[in-house]
């Protein structure tokens, strides 16, 4: 978003509610479906974001096949390709970098947010315990966290 353009009342607003505008649209209450909308009348640049975002969620929710995602995948592309900010198109330069593995969860409808879990549950470990000298219960402590999902289930 292009900050000088704004009034510093706009930007207070913005940066006081900027929660709303990562929800997806559907979970929004019907004060916060308000506030979204005084909130995207400030620019044309975040309204067009904030759309493109919803987009993706839906691209994301509702592929029925792969061959129908790629094309949706696409389409998104080329959405966000008409957008000119630099984020956005840093956005877009990874995305297509990495568009068959995006497309390729409509094939099998499975992430690796688990394992994703598990490593950035390590990584705060590492940081807990950066001067622990006992490595056998750091090892016992991260087996014990990325396994409680088997010992509690």
């Amino acid at each position: 978003m292009y900050k000088k353009a704004l009034s510093s009342r706009v930007c207070k607003q913005l940066k006081q509610h900027f929660r709303i505008l990562g929800k997806r649209n559907e979970d929004l209450t019907d004060r916060e479906c308000k506030l979204l909308k005084d909130l995207l009348h400030y620019s044309d640049l975040l309204r067009d974001v904030y759309e493109w975002k919803e987009a993706f969620i839906e691209w994301y929710d509702c592929g029925p096949s792969f061959a129908h995602a790629k094309q949706g995948f696409v389409r998104w592309c080329k959405q966000g390709e008409k957008m000119d900010h630099a984020a956005i198109q840093s956005c877009l330069k990874t995305m297509e970098t990495w568009e068959e593995e995006i497309c390729n969860y409509h094939r099998l409808r499975f992430t690796n947010a688990a394992v994703e879990g598990r490593n950035n549950k390590i990584k705060a470990l590492q940081r807990w315990h950066y001067f622990t000298r006992n490595k056998k219960y750091y090892k016992q402590r991260i087996l014990l966290e990325c396994n409680e999902e088997r010992i509690t289930g």
